[in-house]
């Protein structure tokens, strides 16, 4: 029996306490995004605060995505070409990203193709939302982007013993982004990354739709507060395995009949969101680069 079995979320809780906070400037951001009719002005000045975001915020509408033949070097002009939704969400992830990085090791997770599923399924997820006629909201998103950041935690507090469970679904064939994987982290730790990325999201005090999907994300029946967005991702999800993972090629007995059901969705449907999601990508790459730049 692993030594994580009994009394596992006690152990890991007891080690995980210390992972910083989110910047003071940070939560400050997400706080006047979240508020209406806030003007473009007060967030850029408090990006200007924080020379590396406002880099990452001049880096991505510079980027080839937005194909401007001048340079934009003004924050608050270039908050107002990406929109608030994609602002918060680079600065989330952004800031998120800086806690994590310099500590992969031998064995453990590729952060690297970690980011990119990540941001996969934040393309995914705003492309369903938008199709599917839901609201534009942030979480959208950003709960695309962090729905498994419970798995970063795991590999940088404990690196031999998550180091184990990657090992195991390499020898089962296992992609790292579903169910199977999700059960693996709790026969071998006694705890998944969807509860560990809970904690943390209270922790930060993350908006209660994200921290429901980071929650619920492989088991979308059980979300309460906010089914429907943790439906869209737990799709979204589904989505970017078969776009990394699975070349692209559509195959049903990828996809949950529960999820299509739920939106009622046919096979057409989800072969055309496939090809959406790969064209997307391309200019998504952008928003990657940004978040990772020194």
């Amino acid at each position: 029996m692993n030594k994580f079995t009994s009394g596992a979320h006690e152990l890991i809780l007891k080690r995980i306490r210390d992972i910083p906070s989110l910047p003071d400037v940070v939560n400050r951001i997400l706080a006047i995004i979240n508020q209406p009719n806030t003007p473009a002005s007060e967030i850029a000045k408090l990006i200007s605060y924080d020379p590396g975001l406002t880099s990452k915020v001049l880096r991505m509408v510079n980027s080839a995505a937005y194909g401007f033949q001048r340079q934009i070097s003004s924050i608050q002009h270039g908050i107002m070409i990406l929109g608030f939704t994609n602002v918060r969400g680079l600065v989330l992830s952004a800031s998120i990203f800086k806690l994590f990085e310099g500590h992969t090791h031998p064995g453990g997770l590729n952060h690297q193709q970690f980011w990119e599923h990540s941001l996969g399924t934040a393309v995914a997820a705003r492309l369903l939302a938008k199709s599917l006629g839901m609201a534009d909201s942030d979480d959208v998103f950003s709960a695309g982007m962090l729905h498994d950041i419970g798995k970063v935690v795991l590999d940088v507090y404990f690196k031999q013993d998550y180091s184990q469970v990657l090992h195991q679904a390499q020898l089962k064939g296992l992609p790292l982004h579903g169910l199977p994987f999700y059960q693996l982290e709790e026969s071998v730790l006694g705890v998944n990354h969807a509860s560990i990325g809970n904690y943390l999201a209270s922790k930060w005090k993350l908006p209660v739709g994200i921290s429901e999907v980071i929650l619920h994300h492989h088991q979308p029946a059980q979300a309460e507060s906010c089914p429907r967005l943790v439906h869209l991702v737990a799709l979204a999800n589904e989505l970017a395995v078969v776009r990394y993972e699975r070349q692209g090629i559509y195959n049903r007995e990828h996809f949950s009949p529960a999820l299509m059901d739920y939106f009622g969705l046919d096979d057409a449907s989800l072969e055309r969101y496939l090809h959406a999601l790969k064209a997307e990508m391309d200019s998504a790459q952008d928003l990657l680069n940004a978040i990772s730049s020194g």
